[in-house]
């Protein structure tokens, strides 16, 4: 290092104040909810068509009705995770009901199916239950309070 550097201190990344901490909290985890909600929804459309298509990967031993009942099901479920996930991040109000619906039938769902695929179920299952809470918690639409 040479002696003629000049050493000065780095400002520091300041927390937002007090009032805006609760709003950005509530972006943040809307924010999350709507990108796990594509993440789920993802999943459901590939269990579903794969489902669906006879696919060696999924298993025949469901619950009730057959296999391509439950690949219609999940397929049918995965859209409309993924146009919810999309409205959460756009702000609409009703994408906040409609997330929570279908991640908790999801949720129900993938229980129902954790004898073939445990650790997979469960993993479904706790993203479900980070988008119930995230929309529960902060859910709405995204506009200014003001």
């Amino acid at each position: 290092m040479s002696s003629g550097s000049i050493w000065y201190r780095q400002p520091r990344a300041s927390a937002p104040p007090s009032e805006l901490q609760g709003e950005v909290d509530r972006h943040s985890w809307l924010d999350l909810a709507g990108i796990l909600l594509f993440l789920v929804g993802f999943f459901n459309i590939i269990d579903g068509v794969s489902a669906i298509s006879g696919s060696k990967y999924t298993s025949s031993n469901v619950l009730f009705a057959d296999l391509k009942a439950w690949g219609w099901f999940f397929l049918i479920v995965g859209v409309v995770q993924l146009l919810a996930g999309w409205a959460v991040m756009k702000g609409a109000n009703w994408a906040a009901i409609v997330g929570i619906v279908t991640a908790f039938v999801n949720a129900i769902s993938q229980l129902s199916a954790s004898h073939t695929f445990t650790v997979w179920a469960l993993t479904i299952v706790a993203i479900d239950v980070l988008v119930i809470y995230g929309l529960v918690k902060y859910g709405g639409g995204r506009g200014r309070t003001t």
